[in-house]
Formats: C-alpha cells, structure tokens, sequence
C-alpha cells in the first residue's frame, strides 16, 4: 500500500516520505511513542498525490526517492506546502546542505541519527511553525493548500494562477533575489525568451492588487537578475 495512516487524535502529524519501508516504519513507530502520528509513503508521485489533498504539520523527506533527486525537487514541493521540510539522509556534502537550505529547506538530518535527537529536532521545527500559525489577525496571509492570498481584513485577493506562484516563489526567500530565468521556468513553465516580458507583466499586476509595501514596492526589481520580495503592505 502506498500510504500507510497512523493516527492519534490530537497530535500533531507528520510525513514521513522514504523508500526504504523498513526504515519508513521504524520512524513512524519512534514518533508515534513520543505522541507524534505519520502518514508514510515511498515515492515522489505519491509525496504529491498526499499533498494534493491535505496538508502535514511537518515533512521529514528523503534525498533520495528511487532514481529521483528530492533536493532538486523542492521549490515544486514549495509550491504545494509551507510545512517544514526536514531533508534525511546519509550526504554529507556540505555544499549540497547549503544549496538546500538556500532552496527552502528547514533542516537536514544525517543519517543515521539517535532517535532522541531525531524527535527533539522535530519537536522543535513544530513549534516553530505552529508560532508562526499563530500570527495574530490583521496580518497578510498566504494559504499554499488553497492557493490564496488574504489581506489583513481577510479579503482573498484575486490573483491569478500565474500571480500567485510568483508571489509564493519570491515570499518563500523575503530579501533573496531570484533570477528571471528561475521565475520563468517555475511560473510560466518554459524558457526565457530574448524579449520576453511576461514576469514583468506579472509583477505589475501583483502590485497593482497588493500594494505598496514597509520597504517601497512589495517586489522590487534588481537590475541585470531577477526580483526580490521585499514585504506586504503594513497593516
């Protein structure tokens, strides 16, 4: 079976995505003694099909999945979910943990690790995120499960597809430029063009819709690169 549920009311409850079922199911019983329940599943496109229709508190991910490269996956895993996205595995390549993290990753967890540490790590990227949940009212939100963007009175704003990935692209790195050619590719699904101005188009929109922001525009250009997002509009 591709998934496998183990459930507590209550818990917090995480992903735990390895192909190796042994080891899968070793993880899932650690966690489920610490009162911290799991879903389990063994390949990327069954990753995607859990994540198509509900949403972990946490996602403990394999580099390796099969044939297929988890850490080159992850800003389409970004588009998909906020929760935190622990990387597992046995790399010890520094440079490989310094590209994840700039790619969005939590953490990383070398493999083999103590159970101990294993559940404390966990524990702590929980609470984390269940602070950041907790942003009082009048923030700006974005919703990855369901694709949206509120205001602070909590009007959806009317993006479109395209608006919003952008958006959750560049907001995912606030201050990190990220080329055209990345934006391109992720947004729009194709190369970029010679005169191609549609990013640009993009992001004209998104202003229009939002605003401007604590530090001038809330996507601010960077000559000769790409853009960078730069904040909502102050509540």
């Amino acid at each position: 079976m591709e998934v496998k549920i183990l459930s507590a009311d209550d818990w917090p409850i995480i992903l735990i995505a390895d192909d190796d079922a042994m080891l899968a199911r070793e993880l899932a019983e650690t966690f489920e003694d610490h009162s911290i329940a799991s879903r389990v599943c063994g390949t990327w496109s069954a990753l995607l099909a859990v994540l198509d229709g509900w949403q972990p508190d946490l996602i403990i991910l394999d580099q390796r999945l099969g044939s297929q490269d988890t850490l080159l996956m992850l800003p389409a895993l970004r588009q998909q979910t906020a929760a935190p996205v622990l990387f597992f595995t046995g790399n010890r390549s520094e440079a490989d943990r310094v590209i994840g993290l700039e790619l969005g990753a939590d953490d990383f967890l070398l493999k083999p690790i103590a159970a101990r540490e294993l559940v404390a790590r966990v524990r702590a990227h929980l609470r984390r995120s269940r602070r950041r949940e907790a942003a009082p009212a009048g923030t700006w939100r974005i919703v990855p499960a369901e694709r949206k963007v509120c205001s602070p009175d909590g009007a959806v704003v009317p993006l479109t597809s395209a608006e919003y990935d952008l958006l959750a692209i560049l907001a995912a790195s606030p201050g990190q430029p990220i080329d055209r050619p990345t934006l391109t590719r992720e947004v729009l699904r194709r190369p970029l063009g010679a005169d191609d101005r549609s990013l640009d188009k993009l992001v004209h929109q998104i202003r229009r819709k939002i605003g401007h922001g604590d530090a001038g525009e809330v996507i601010v250009s960077v000559r000769n690169l790409g853009y960078v997002f730069r904040g909502f509009p102050a509540a």
